[in-house]
């Protein structure tokens, strides 16, 4: 049985190697280390995108709300527009690395991932939400 907590420092640090054996050994791809959020929320704070990529390939809940429609959807948005943001990149120029990914691996478009998407004008985003969603972006 491998340790959740274990786990998520593997996560957390990026180290890919040790995430791969983990997996192999049965490590709960879902399971949150008191008081972090799970696994995937790990890798995608830290933008490690090959590990998002194998989370998912393991069954990682890519439509899990933690809080107040917090899904990996809507960190995805959110770190890649505020890392963008940060580094004071001109509208049009952020990453969408994440969003792209979890996007088609079935990530549900929600109401909070374009509110998100909306605040940082974060057009890249817009439009990959619109373009996976069944229906009109809410509030267009």
């Amino acid at each position: 049985m491998v340790d959740a907590r274990e786990f998520s420092r593997a996560v957390w640090s990026g180290d890919l190697d040790a995430v791969d054996a983990m997996i192999a050994a049965g490590a709960d791809v879902n399971a949150a280390d008191d008081p972090r959020d799970p696994p995937i929320h790990l890798a995608i704070e830290q933008e490690w995108l090959p590990i998002v990529r194998r989370l998912i390939d393991a069954g990682a809940l890519i439509n899990r709300d933690l809080r107040d429609g917090w899904t990996p959807l809507v960190h995805a948005i959110d770190i890649e527009s505020d890392g963008a943001w940060q580094a004071h990149y001109e509208t049009g120029l952020e990453s969408t690395d994440l969003t792209e990914l979890l996007l088609a691996a079935g990530a549900i478009p929600t109401d909070r991932a374009f509110e998100i998407a909306r605040n940082y004008e974060n057009r890249k985003a817009l439009a990959l939400l619109t373009k996976h969603s069944n229906t009109q972006p809410p509030g267009a």
